[in-house]
């Protein structure tokens, strides 16, 4: 792909006005990926993007696949676990000849109703201001998890991606959650969507049941039914790997941070701390804010 085929992706795509350094930097990274001879399909989903989600869902995989592999670490693209049977994985990662990684990623953003906001407010002339209460937190760190279930299960509870058992395996889906809650989602959300309200301290907690989190037997049926609802991925899903885009307001030409939250039914403390650092190679560690 060349430039005029980026340029010409991005206005077929409904950009205007896109700053000439954000594609610089956009297409340096194609350029890079395409070295590698591992990457033509995720390239030519790029030039041949159509509206704006697909496009940015591509750039979402080409920034993680250009960190990674800038790192020294090279994934392979579009993979499957059981070749007769599910649907693709974005990324196979051996991180051993023993151990492998595979991440599937999903990029987020912020719901309808606080876009319209957004947008009503900016077309009578106000500058925006969208608050969050506590039950709008709450909705949308359940939609979070609600977007990483749907990477594990059908709704019906059977395996759509990550189908091996294999101990030496490793499944982790990777979420892009710059968007959510107006950019202000942090660590305390993330830990809230994995591991639920014990995870954090009271004035934090937003009556989540996490992802990996145990019922106790003197929870209502209300929350026993969202445990038994989570049981397939507790048994099948090692981590979530939240991205936070830096800087924030770049459409293309941006990179990741990270935090990396593991299910402790599945990981032990010894080789989540090697993967830890590992991923920090390519994903630097997220910067929490004070709160």
């Amino acid at each position: 792909m060349d430039k005029k085929a980026l340029e010409a992706a991005v206005i077929r795509c409904g950009w205007k006005g896109v700053w000439e350094d954000q594609l610089d930097g956009l297409f340096s990274k194609i350029q890079f990926l395409a070295t590698k001879g591992r990457y033509a399909k995720l390239l030519c989903n790029v030039e041949t993007a159509n509206d704006q989600s697909n496009f940015r869902a591509s750039i979402l995989e080409v920034t993680f696949a250009f960190q990674f592999e800038s790192a020294g670490m090279e994934l392979e693209y579009e993979t499957r676990q059981d070749p007769n049977h599910g649907s693709s994985i974005d990324f196979r990662w051996k991180t051993t000849p023993e151990k492998t990684v595979y991440i599937e990623g999903r990029l987020l953003q912020q719901d309808q109703a606080t876009t319209k906001s957004i947008d009503d407010q900016l077309r009578i002339g106000n500058i925006w201001s969208v608050t969050k209460d506590g039950d709008g937190e709450h909705q949308d760190i359940v939609r979070v998890q609600q977007v990483i279930l749907e990477k594990v299960q059908r709704k019906d509870g059977t395996p759509t991606k990550f189908l091996s058992h294999d101990q030496a395996v490793f499944n982790v889906v990777a979420v892009d959650i710059s968007q959510i809650i107006l950019g202000t989602f942090d660590s305390y959300d993330c830990l809230l969507v994995a591991r639920g309200d014990p995870a954090v301290s009271p004035m934090w907690r937003r009556s989540i049941f996490g992802l990996f989190q145990e019922p106790l037997p003197q929870y209502p049926e209300q929350i026993q039914n969202v445990a038994k609802s989570f049981a397939h991925l507790k048994q099948t899903l090692h981590g979530v790997l939240f991205l936070f885009k830096r800087p924030k307001g770049a459409t293309f030409n941006y990179s990741f941070e990270q935090l990396l939250v593991w299910n402790p039914g599945l990981m032990q403390e010894g080789i989540s701390n090697t993967l830890d650092n590992k991923i920090e190679s390519a994903l630097p560690l997220y910067k929490k804010r004070e709160r």
